[in-house]
């Protein structure tokens, strides 16, 4: 299962951290490690290329992505991969799981 966390500090998304595997297809066709794989990547491209956030770390199934100082801008970006990641989530409830936190 993947396990995603998305952490609030207050209105602002600070964290959106990822870890696991679908373990709906083998590895290479898993087609819902592939969505959130996507979305994820798009998102650390996204917050370094609008905001310039340079704070991912990534390792094997592990990807973390880190807000230090909340804009509006960082706001919109890490808000719109939480929404297509829960759109995921919602279709692939056995394989995806999202737990939403407070700091």
């Amino acid at each position: 299962m993947i396990e995603i966390t998305a952490s609030f500090k207050g209105s602002h998304l600070i964290l959106l951290e990822s870890e696991g595997h679908s373990g709906s297809g083998t590895i290479g066709k898993d087609l819902i490690c592939a969505g959130v794989s996507t979305v994820l990547f798009g998102l650390c491209n996204a917050i370094y290329e609008i905001a310039g956030i340079e704070t991912v770390e990534i390792n094997n199934n592990h990807l973390a992505i880190a807000v230090e100082e909340p804009t509006k801008t960082t706001d919109i970006v890490m808000s719109t991969g939480l929404y297509q990641l829960l759109t995921i989530a919602e279709s692939n409830k056995k394989y995806v799981r999202i737990e939403m936190t407070e700091v």
